[in-house]
């Protein structure tokens, strides 16, 4: 089980070939997700550009193909966990991405993300890169 990190689904809309090939390559029972956060982040973009129409039908194209995983209690609880010790530490990581990290890691999900420098912080998330 996979989910796409903000960067991969842009990459997905430029159609990007190593993304698309990929994903191609995944067996027929390998569940692609990603998360209302992402969602968010990515209707942020489209809103920003000059004429967003075109982008916001892409968007919800990509996203019929794919789960939209919620945030629900136990993310916000592992959320709390992690920032609590990433502070601790005297690390930041951006909100937006702990929450992402959060409903991956509450899910056992593997997180697939070219930002894995980023996330390597975070303990027992499992990351995969397919840009890079």
């Amino acid at each position: 089980m996979y989910v796409l990190d903000t960067d991969h689904c842009i990459e997905l809309l430029r159609g990007n070939p190593k993304v698309l090939s990929r994903l191609k390559s995944l067996s027929r029972h390998a569940e692609i997700h990603t998360t209302i956060i992402t969602a968010a982040e990515l209707f942020y973009g489209a809103h920003r550009l000059p004429k967003p129409q075109q982008r916001l039908r892409e968007i919800s194209a990509l996203q019929r193909d794919m789960e939209i995983l919620a945030l629900d209690l136990e993310a916000a609880e592992v959320y709390g966990q992690l920032k609590a010790n990433l502070a601790q530490r005297g690390e930041i990581l951006a909100d937006n991405d702990l929450l992402i990290a959060s409903i991956t890691l509450k899910r056992g999900f593997i997180l697939v993300t070219h930002n894995t420098h980023h996330y390597a912080r975070i303990p027992n998330l499992r990351l995969e890169d397919w840009v890079g």
